[in-house]
């Protein structure tokens, strides 16, 4: 009786609904045909707009009804509910972003051996044999923090500031161990509000912070689709929220120093920072090197061994000391990172828990920049210690950072190689991250002619003619249209993934312009793309956008693509075609080129001085690229000039900026 009083009462609210939106829809089709005969009548538009505005709110309403009303069965009838639960079953059946597979694949292991398995597995990565000793005295500090922000990082926590940290928070991030995620606290803020605040004042206050506050739930994530061993699966820490608002407290106060104590090779995390930057600042260097036939350079991809999860605690605490942060800040890092405990999330089970010695959580709000800063070591070690980097008249470099994503040039003498390989065992000592040579890679110029003995110097035995860093191919020599199959296997696995009986025409439109357009978008950021890559684009577009699929080659479209991409005003659809994001990318290049400090704007100021001037030497085709772009757009820059004091760093006596917003 009851259950037939449900699904009465669930058919009349959805019929209800569904008559409801009937009557907004002709309401809303009324008065566009009323404002075609009379298009200027205000009140007519202002009706139109009330309409659309009650029709979107109520869309929102039933969205988040049905929502409720799915989560209701969920906990209502559990697996009686066949028709929710085989629809999950169906949408989850290809992943592989499930330790289930991993289960699966262990098969004559039965449940609770697995279990014990991978916390041990765990429990010996988190709780490394040997602990790294850090002498401070023996390790160069580098830029420090200015007093002048000690006041700033120290001052006591106001309440403001901790509900500013609570709404910054994702209301859809994953529940900690405890159960609850800021959507919680953000809708029973009024409730709540005042005791979290007294309870975060006092870890700032006390320095104390009770071990289930910090304890962490480790999700499993699959790091290829292959996975088959634990070992290739990596670990996202669940912290529970009263954890992550002081976390982001101080993330906050670090964030405005770690500009000024940072080198500027490092790309990651960091604010004002570009990171395909750095693949273009490597591309270049490397097209020169190659170039000039100069057999006396090598370039290097390294790779640490689970950085972030290895990483030493006590040094990360040293390297604050060393950067002159005041000791109430130290105290509170030390507080967070320290005596922390784990649990391991296995379909939906938390199993285990065990303490920890060493290692980052990946999840964790500070975590980013404190293994900045431990890199920053990494920086200074090759600074101080002469290692020698490639250098063109005044520019020198000899590593570039994402991270934990490392790529070292340098010039390529069995002393320099002998030199490296010293400080990475060193640096690998003191802070626990070790380098994973069976990963590495290494590249040379052509004809060069002692490749082994440089190998053997830093024990990097994978010679490659071409490495990937961030996801785009690197190389001496020009790049070929093969280096360019990921990036066109990746359009086609996308494109391929979507039907036209799943998208209408309107829906097709807007997969193009946000998920298609994002995948070229970066390598476009990255490399100049081949005109082979431009055709294999406008095709697969033009197929999917028309038919829905991209293999239809018998049939044909009446518009061409490049009508396509033109601006609603001259009859396209406004896609941005690759010679419109590339032109737009060159602009911001050319901006942040006189306008920023980057190694890339220095390496280019350097180099070719500037895009309007013929160059001092053979230019590269991205370099070609952007004096075409500067030659097109030279009317929309314009020029201030300021005073030496007032001048960003990376150009003497002005600054640069677009004037004309139409370019």
């Amino acid at each position: 009786m009851l259950k037939s009083e449900i699904k009465k009462t669930s058919w009349a609210s959805s019929n209800s609904v569904a008559k409801h939106l009937n009557k907004l829809l002709i309401k809303q089709s009324s008065l566009l045909e009323q404002m075609q005969s009379d298009h200027n009548n205000v009140e007519l538009n202002l009706a139109y707009k009330s309409c659309n505005s009650e029709i979107i709110n109520f869309n929102t309403l039933h969205a988040s009804w049905i929502i409720q009303r799915a989560k209701v069965n969920w906990l209502k009838y559990g697996e009686d509910d066949l028709k929710f639960l085989y629809a999950k079953i169906k949408s989850r059946k290809s992943s592989s972003k499930s330790v289930i597979n991993l289960l699966s694949s262990n098969s004559q292991t039965n449940r609770s051996d697995f279990i014990s398995s991978a916390i041990q597995y765990f429990q010996g990565l988190y709780n490394p044999s040997h602990s790294p000793v850090f002498y401070a005295g023996d390790f160069p500090t580098g830029a420090i923090v200015p007093e002048v922000f000690h006041m700033s990082l120290s001052l006591p926590v106001q309440d403001d500031e901790i509900k500013a940290a609570v709404f910054m928070g994702s209301s859809n991030s994953a529940p900690g161990p405890d159960g609850f995620n800021f959507y919680f606290y953000k809708t029973s803020w009024h409730i709540i509000g005042p005791l979290v605040c007294r309870a975060i004042k006092s870890f700032f206050t006390k320095c104390y912070m009770p071990n289930g506050v910090k304890a962490t739930a480790l999700a499993i994530i699959p790091k290829h689709s292959s996975a088959a061993n634990i070992s290739d699966y990596r670990s996202i820490a669940l912290c529970n929220v009263v954890y992550k608002i002081i976390a982001k407290i101080i993330a906050l106060r670090l964030k405005p120093v770690m500009n000024i104590i940072v080198k500027d090779n490092q790309a990651g995390f960091l604010k004002y920072r570009v990171s395909t930057d750095n693949i273009l600042l490597a591309s270049d260097i490397l097209y020169h090197a190659g170039k000039r036939g100069n057999g006396n350079i090598f370039c290097a991809k390294l790779d640490i061994k689970k950085a972030f999860d290895s990483v030493s605690r006590e040094f990360i605490i040293a390297r604050l000391i060393q950067k002159n942060f005041p000791s109430c800040f130290v105290n509170w890092v030390k507080a967070c990172i320290c005596d922390v405990n784990f649990s391991i999330l296995i379909s939906g089970a938390i199993e285990g828990y065990f303490s920890t010695a060493s290692g980052l959580r990946q999840g964790c709000p500070i975590s980013p920049y404190l293994f900045c800063l431990a890199m920053d070591a990494f920086s200074n070690l090759l600074e101080v210690r002469g290692f020698k980097g490639i250098i063109s008249n005044e520019f020198s470099i000899s590593h570039l950072l994402y991270a934990d994503d490392v790529l070292v040039f340098g010039e390529a003498t069995i002393d320099n190689c002998n030199l490296l390989g010293n400080i990475l065992n060193e640096f690998a000592k003191v802070s626990g991250l070790h380098i994973n040579y069976d990963k590495c890679a290494i590249m040379f110029p052509k004809h060069f002619q002692n490749q082994q003995d440089i190998c053997q110097a830093i024990s990097i035995h994978n010679i490659a003619s071409k490495i990937t860093y961030l996801g785009i191919p690197l190389s001496f020599n020009r790049l070929k249209i093969e280096d360019y199959m990921p990036l066109m296997d990746s359009l086609n696995k996308k494109f391929s993934g979507w039907k036209a009986k799943l998208l209408s025409f309107a829906g097709r439109l807007q997969y193009l312009k946000f998920t298609i357009q994002n995948t070229i978008a970066y390598w476009i950021r990255g490399a100049i793309l081949l005109k082979s890559v431009h055709k294999f684009f406008k095709k697969c577009s033009s197929r999917f956008l028309f038919f829905g699929e991209v293999n239809s080659n018998k049939k044909l479209h009446m518009i061409a693509w490049n009508k396509v991409c033109l601006p609603f005003s001259r009859g396209g659809l406004r896609i941005y075609s690759i010679p419109a994001m590339q032109f737009s990318f060159n602009c911001s290049v050319i901006l942040r080129m006189y306008n920023s400090a980057s190694p890339l704007s220095m390496w280019l100021l350097d180099r070719y001085i500037s895009p309007w001037n013929p160059s001092r030497c053979a230019a590269s085709n991205f370099w070609k690229s952007i004096r075409h772009t500067a030659s097109i757009a030279k009317h929309c820059f314009k020029f201030k000039f300021l005073d030496n004091d007032e001048a960003p760093p990376s150009f003497l006596g002005g600054s640069i900026a677009l004037g004309n917003q139409e370019c």
